[in-house]
């Protein structure tokens, strides 16, 4: 059996390792494709460019190692199971869980491999890929950055600072404003629990206080009110955000202090949970792709493995977007947006193991 396993990880890590390099390969170009106007609009070098996509690789690597797995298993399987080598297994007593069981494991190591870049090189790299964006390719821009479990921006009149930013509503929570004068004095400070972006510019603050260091510095409350601010709310939209940049532990802490101070942070939950579900794919979807290889191995080949697997792929990828869009939305608790996907791809590879023909 030493033999049989050995011959298998061979023809597994071959196939998984050219499935990765076409898939990533795949994926900067089409990305590429997608900036370039941007890059060649404000004279990126070469050198920028590729530093750029050096740093973006360990996210794409994290994001398409399920599919480039579920297309590696898919043709391994099916190529074995064309010339016979798994009847023949079958014949002498293995059973299909111990013959796959080296890819499977294979799989486990990988989801293993991405969690820990996940939790150490890729929040870094992000980091850097950003800065190179925005020197290069939005030069001149301001965004937010995060730092202390907040927000900040420092604009043309004073610094802007929030604890949570919500895009879809373009709405903030736990909203600072400082205005400063020239010798970067304090001159005003607002305070609100909450911070609308109106169409026409203006900032619909509510429940907060104002407080001017002109006069008696007295802090005067209001329920409703309407200010003008230099800022815009674009910076708030352009800015780094916690999950893409933050460990599991920081963003649980985030999430952990935002909720203490009774914010709404539902979609920083869903972020978190999917830290630790997403990486786990490479082992279900590998489920999901042995028993498919099995059904009529003779017919299509290769191809037909390919074709199976993007539309696999494609399916899992709108299963795993809606559910997350759900639960960002507050339709869906976010442990169960981030786990359902997962929970029923599993299920689906089970039944579809057992009734596999052996």
């Amino acid at each position: 059996m030493r033999v049989v396993t050995r011959y298998l990880l061979k023809e597994f890590l071959r196939m998984a390792a050219a499935c990765l390099g076409a898939v990533l390969v795949l994926f900067l170009v089409i990305d590429f494709v997608d900036r370039a106007d941007e890059f060649f609009r404000h004279q990126a070098s070469v050198g920028e460019i590729l530093r750029y996509y050096l740093y973006g690789a360990p996210n794409i690597f994290l994001m398409i190692s399920p599919v480039a797995v579920l297309l590696a298993v898919l043709i391994t399987v099916s190529l074995r199971a064309r010339a016979n080598e798994f009847t023949a297994l079958f014949s002498g007593g293995i059973s299909l869980l111990r013959a796959v069981a080296p890819m499977i494991l294979c799989c486990a190591l990988l989801a293993g491999a991405t969690l820990s870049a996940q939790e150490s090189l890729v929040p870094w790299a992000n980091r850097k890929a950003r800065e190179i964006a925005r020197l290069r390719v939005r030069p001149g821009k301001i965004d937010a950055q995060f730092s202390l479990n907040r927000y900040w921006v420092r604009g043309p009149g004073g610094i802007l600072s929030a604890q949570v930013v919500d895009p879809q509503g373009r709405k903030l929570s736990g909203f600072q404003y400082f205005e400063l004068d020239g010798r970067f004095r304090p001159v005003r400070r607002v305070d609100a629990r909450t911070a609308i972006f109106l169409e026409g510019g203006a900032w619909e603050l509510g429940e907060g206080s104002e407080r001017i260091f002109a006069g008696d510095a007295e802090a005067k409350p209001f329920r409703i009110q309407r200010f003008d601010f230099p800022e815009t709310m674009q910076a708030f939209l352009d800015g780094e955000t916690p999950p893409g940049e933050m460990t599991y532990f920081q963003l649980s802490d985030y999430v952990r202090d935002s909720r203490e101070r009774g914010y709404d942070v539902h979609r920083y939950e869903v972020d978190l949970h999917a830290k630790l579900s997403y990486p786990l794919l490479n082992v279900i979807v590998s489920l999901l792709a042995v028993p498919v290889a099995l059904r009529s191995p003779r017919k299509g080949g290769v191809w037909r493995s390919i074709g199976a697997g993007l539309l696999i792929g494609f399916l899992c990828w709108v299963a795993l977007s809606t559910s997350l869009a759900l639960g960002n939305k507050g339709l869906l608790p976010p442990l169960l947006a981030a786990w359902l996907p997962g929970a029923l791809f599993a299920a689906t590879g089970a039944l579809l193991l057992r009734g596999t023909p052996r």
